[in-house]
């Protein structure tokens, strides 16, 4: 089993709960089989219990020897940004659970 990674842009179903945030964005990684098993995972992980996909952009295998990030605001310097994201991805390689970056979500 490979873990897969993917860019999820979601809806929060419902906004009464939250009317500050409807729409947010996340990375997230799993151990899977494959790219749809991987996707299914992480539709069904208790995170998404709230929110709907919009986008899916991608999904696939994480190759960890030659992802490289470019520096961010979050982490920092492209090894910063590289490690953080190789972090997530050794989580998921030891996990049955699927793994998530921070959930970034859009104000209305």
């Amino acid at each position: 089993m490979d873990v897969y990674w993917t860019n999820i842009e979601y809806r929060i179903i419902d906004v009464y709960k939250n009317n500050i945030y409807t729409r947010g964005m996340v990375y997230a990684f799993v151990k899977s089989k494959d790219a749809i098993s991987a996707l299914n995972k992480i539709v069904k992980s208790h995170q998404f219990k709230d929110k709907k996909i919009i986008k899916c952009e991608f999904v696939c295998p994480y190759n960890p020897a030659v992802e490289k990030w470019a520096e961010s605001v979050e982490f920092g310097t492209s090894e910063e940004t590289t490690a953080h994201y190789r972090e997530l991805y050794t989580v998921a390689l030891h996990s049955r659970l699927p793994v998530f970056d921070y959930f970034g979500e859009y104000k209305r």
